[in-house]
């Protein structure tokens, strides 16, 4: 996939409103049919029944790996198994390639940021201070 975003030109005299550019950019990538792939993928893998079902056995084998209650081995050898098969699934296969798309976008759209910022955007864009 060949994703080019381009950002806009802006003078250097004109300070733009940080709020009203992210905005913006959140507006335009609403708008991008990988965006609105990737939601229809969320929402289908969250609601898919068979996806819950083992998402569901796979949470009490790891609550068992986590309390250390696996002696013989045999949670960690299901919940492999759980794993391969819910990968396995086409609904989730859909949703992994939806999800490495929209990857690419905002891997694209950070590097802009960064380049035009001076700074690491992705990398720096995290709660600070005593509560995050």
């Amino acid at each position: 996939m060949d994703i080019q975003l381009n950002p806009m030109p802006s003078p250097a005299s004109e300070k733009a409103d940080p709020r009203q550019a992210a905005r913006s950019l959140g507006k335009l990538l609403r708008q991008m049919q990988e965006y609105d792939t990737f939601l229809k993928a969320l929402q289908a893998i969250n609601t898919d029944a068979m996806v819950q079902k083992l998402a569901v056995q796979m949470r009490a084998h790891q609550n068992a790996l986590q309390w250390g209650r696996d002696g013989d081995g045999q949670h960690a050898v299901e919940l492999a198994r759980l794993e391969q098969e819910i990968e396995a699934l086409p609904v989730v296969q859909e949703y992994r390639q939806a999800e490495a798309q929209i990857r690419q976008i905002f891997l694209a759209v950070d590097e802009i940021i960064s380049r035009e910022a001076g700074v690491a955007f992705a990398a720096n864009a995290k709660r600070s201070g005593c509560c995050g």
